[in-house]
């Protein structure tokens, strides 16, 4: 911010950077005007500050001064790439994403950290705070001084996202340092307890003053209002913090002092602080889903009376560290202080945290001696739930009471409850004493999975505990798991996989040795080809590349008996794709998953899985093959014909998409071929021949056992997905600008689709070859007709642009859909826009080709919106329908979230009913039409953040 002082008073104006030139520009056009009448205006404008003074900066030199907001307590180099905070923040400021942002000094958020005498003064500094907002993949780092400060009355909204998380740390590039700056510390109005059983620090009053820890600015906090708010810390990482500023004075990674329940701490990670991960003096705010790792004292550190819940958290010691600095103690969890220091009105429940030690807490020859895991101490009450601690020589639990005076007289005892605790430590479970009440308290040997689930049988309960949290008015409500530890043995990914620091939580993996692999000197690019015959990962950290058709098993073969098959199955080997992974292929590579054989790509919404071609972008088309995968569920033969396994239990079907695809099919519809979950296909439908191309994703009699989310398929030269006959259902899938179909079943598919967004290319104008682009086929026509073919499709959204309407193509113009061939469909909650000629096309099949011998096509559609110049049929009409066809083709809007915003597109829920394939699958009864809920904003549709960048602007 500027000043502009005049002789007659101050004026105190925010400006956009770029725009101060031209504002100096009118106001000395206005004084050269003035001639010796009215008041003298003196401006005076601060020279650039910090890195940007002499031109330079260490920004990206990408920078947008139009998009940043000069303030008093702001510098910027000189593109804007870079923005440093100094002193006190003293009016709502938003650090933008684009810059990165450095903090110089202790940075302060407000001013309540001055002493209050009354509830007047209380409100005073209510009036006068002021909100600090990052925005989600905001970089903030820290000179060695530096360190935030957020005061009582103040917030801090750090609301990041799994694939944007917000992250604090020092200078330099990577996060391996330990001490390099301060910390974040937010102090609030909630009340704290004084050591030795003093009670709340204002008494019978309502003010409060008590001194934090931190550093010489930190000054006061505390109240009397246990619902306070100081804003929001949802997927932030801070790390390398932990500056000493004082002999038992250090910053925590995360500093909470008489912070209230209205605060919401979700998704946080603490990363080698040199004191402790999170520390509570008092207060009452709870936390869900912490990761600690690599802090040199304790992870979760509560005193002070605090009063709260916590959730989720994942502790791992510092693996590579032998002893820890100074006089730290680390433990994972340390409550309370001791003895006459004792504060009776500590009080928290935990739960389902995994805490795994290191040779850091084991230490024998360190200041303080071999830790254990947990110490909870000083008259406090705490309840452990389905909790496991692991790697702590000097036990796992040291409870201690409080000896007030030191010679045993008198003791306040702590009060410590352990239900499904299980516990890995050399010398025993309980460091002291044991707890007062426990239940299922056992000593084993534990070992975890790639998502930090425990892999023991014993990590799997029989049954959920009550949990029940402290009422301390937030009305937090525990999950009520029946596992032990933060990670559910069940879940495909980890919570905390693709936002947390990359290689900071679990052990990276090593690339393993097989025929079908070869790797560049350093691993750091990997080839494989041919059949991958055993069970096999991509790892992390590693490029991985196709060459050829590489196929996952021999299921392809030919298959003559029960036994046969059963010889297939046992043999199948399993392909895992780690989170994040790119895997790209040559020209000629392709993706073959064999029936037996599964593949396990589950991503995150942060950290998607990507198959594309060998080049840096997702632009392309053809580029290489695709994904297929096949099954050992059912298929229908062309003609009526019927199953291919007839009346037996065997079937092999050719398949398209190459010269090695082979057989698939069989009788199991509940066939397993593994999971895909934010899975990105790009640039595929390299031609195997005449009508025989591969798809972006090709399931070739695959059954329900498999599970298909959260699925893009982009730019492929052929169909997006393609079902050949089985029964494997479908929820959130994104297909754009592919070029010919997006949805397209047949040979008898039965199954189930929810939640899909179909956008045709706009920037081409026809498609290529023979392509007919419709957004939804299914089924082949007249005599090849298959009546098995049953489908239910719910709220999808299906986009046209020029390359489905071009009437000089090959194919001519495409309607939205085409329903043909005697199958049944039903279709609800959807809308099709931007096809010229018909938003749906019904064909029944003319088996003999002169119309003597018809079987219909049955297709209900339910809820259907029309915007289709040429009308809403492009031939018949369907045999139901209920708010669909001629009357509702009448126009559809749509927001930045693909969710409409016509009010046509709020409806009764429907009573979805789903086709009965043996799965299960239920529908999500909508009552809105198209993909997305209408009001949802673009960041919260369910397709952010995971999907080709670009790929729906």
């Amino acid at each position: 911010m500027n000043s502009f002082s005049l002789l007659t008073g101050k004026v105190k104006i925010m400006f956009h950077k770029g725009l101060l030139l031209a504002f100096l520009f009118a106001v000395t056009t206005l004084v050269g005007c003035s001639g010796d009448e009215g008041d003298t205006v003196t401006i005076i404008v601060p020279p650039p500050e910090g890195g940007g003074g002499d031109g330079g900066g260490d920004g990206n030199g990408d920078g947008d001064c139009n998009a940043v907001v000069e303030a008093d307590f702001v510098s910027f180099n000189a593109d804007c790439s870079v923005g440093t905070l100094t002193g006190q923040i003293d009016e709502d400021f938003t650090l933008l994403a684009a810059v990165q942002w450095r903090l110089d000094g202790t940075v302060q958020v407000g001013s309540g950290n001055q002493s209050v005498a009354s509830d007047a003064d209380v409100q005073a500094l209510r009036d006068a705070g002021v909100t600090l907002t990052v925005e989600a993949g905001t970089d903030v780092r820290a000179f060695d001084t530096g360190s935030l400060l957020v005061t009582r009355g103040s917030m801090l909204v750090a609301d990041g996202t799994a694939s944007a998380p917000i992250t604090f740390s020092s200078l330099d590039d990577n996060y391996d340092g330990l001490g390099e700056w301060g910390g974040l510390i937010i102090q609030g109005f909630a009340p704290q307890y004084g050591a030795g059983g003093t009670g709340a620090c204002f008494g019978n009053g309502t003010v409060c003053n008590v001194e934090g820890e931190g550093g010489t600015e930190i000054s006061v906090y505390g109240g009397n209002d246990e619902a306070d708010n100081s804003g929001v810390l949802r997927y932030v990482r801070v790390a390398e913090g932990g500056l000493v500023a004082g002999p038992n004075n250090e910053i925590n990674g995360v500093t909470l002092q008489g912070v209230g329940h209205g605060t919401v701490l979700e998704y946080i990670q603490v990363h080698n602080n040199l004191d402790d991960g999170v520390e509570w003096f008092g207060g009452t705010v709870d936390a869900r889903y912490l990761v600690l790792t690599g802090n040199d004292d304790d992870d979760i550190d509560f005193d002070e009376g605090y009063q709260g819940n916590i959730q989720y958290a994942i502790v791992r010691k510092a693996q590579d560290k032998d002893t820890p600095t100074g006089s730290n103690d680390p433990r994972a969890i340390e409550a309370n202080s001791s003895d006459d220091e004792y504060v009776p009105e500590t009080e928290a429940v935990i739960a389902n945290v995994t805490i795994i030690g290191s040779k850091l807490n084991n230490d024998p020859g360190s200041s303080a001696g071999a830790q254990p895991g947990t110490r909870l101490r000083g008259a406090v009450t705490v309840s452990l739930f389905n909790t496991s601690v692991a790697e702590f020589d000097a036990g796992c639990h040291r409870i201690d009471d409080a000896d007030v005076n030191g010679d045993g007289t008198l003791v306040i005892t702590s009060t410590v409850s352990l239900v499904n605790v299980l516990n890995d430590c050399r010398d025993g479970i309980y460091n002291k004493r044991n707890a007062d009440s426990e239940e299922n308290v056992d000593l084993l040997t534990l070992t975890y999975s790639n998502t930090l689930a425990i892999n023991e049988s014993k990590g799997l309960l029989t049954f959920a505990p009550t949990i029940v949290a402290v009422n301390n008015g937030s009305g937090f409500v525990f999950d009520q798991t029946a596992y032990v530890g933060a990670v559910d043995p069940a879940a495909a990914t980890g919570w905390w996989e693709g936002w947390t620091l990359p290689g900071t939580v679990a052990d990276s993996e090593a690339v393993a040795t097989a025929d079908f692999v070869s790797c560049d000197a350093d691993n750091s690019v990997c080839t494989i080809s041919g059949t991958i015959d055993e069970d096999y990962t991509l790892v992390s950290g590693v490029e991985w590349r196709l060459s050829g058709e590489v196929l996952v098993g021999t299921g392809n073969r030919t298959v003559v008996d029960d036994g046969d098959v059963q010889l297939v199955r046992d043999q199948g080997v399993t392909l895992t794709v780690r989170p994040g992974l790119d895997v790209k292929a040559f020209d000629d590579g392709s993706l073959l998953v064999t029936r037996g054989s599964k593949l396990m790509a589950l991503g995150s919404p942060a950290s998607p899985i990507t198959f594309s071609s060998l080049d840096d972008d997702y632009d392309g088309e053809g580029e290489w093959g695709g994904v297929i995968i096949q099954g050992f569920a059912p298929q229908y033969g062309q003609g009526g014909t019927g199953a291919c396994f007839g009346s037996g239990t065997v079937c092999n079907v050719a398949g398209e998409g190459g010269t090695v695809v082979g057989n698939y099919g069989g009788n199991d519809p509940a066939d397993n071929s593994g999971m895909l979950r934010y899975v990105r296909i790009a640039e595929g439908g390299l031609v195997a021949g005449p009508n025989n191309e591969i798809n972006g994703l090709t399931l070739q009699g695959v059954g329900h056992g498999t599970v298909i989310e959260y699925i893009q398929v982009h730019g492929n030269l052929d169909d997006g997905i393609e079902w050949f006959g089985g029964t494997v259902n479908v929820r959130y899938a994104v297909l754009t600008n592919n070029d010919d179909d997006d949805i397209d079943y047949d040979e008898g598919y039965q199954g189930n689709v929810q939640y899909a967004i179909i956008r045709k290319n706009p920037d081409k104008l026809a498609p290529t070859g023979s392509n007919d682009p419709r957004g939804i086929e299914a089924n082949s026509s007249d005599d090849e007709f298959v009546p098995e073919t049953e489908a239910v499709l719910a709220n999808v959204l299906v986009l046209g642009s020029a390359v489905n309407n071009n009437t000089a193509s090959d194919a001519g113009a495409q309607p939205g859909m085409r329903l043909r061939g005697a199958l049944t469909t039903t279709v609800y909650n959807t809308a099709v826009k931007d096809f010229d000629v018909g938003c749906v096309r019904i064909d029944d099949a003319d088996i003999n080709g002169d119309g003597s011998t018809v079987v219909d096509s049955s297709v209900g559609l339910v809820n259907v919106l029309g915007d289709c110049s040429d009308g809403f049929y492009n031939k018949r009409v369907a045999d139901l329908e209920l708010n669909a066809g001629v009357a509702t083709n009448t126009g559809v809007s749509l927001d930045a979230a693909y969710a409409l915003t016509d009010s046509e597109a709020v409806v009764a829920a429907p009573g979805i009913t789903a086709v009965n394939n043996g799965s299960g699958f239920s529908f999500d009864d909508t009552d809105f039409v198209g993909a997305v809920e209408p009001g949802t904003s673009a960041a919260a549709a369910w397709w952010s953040g995971w999907i080709i960048p670009g790929s729906l602007d």
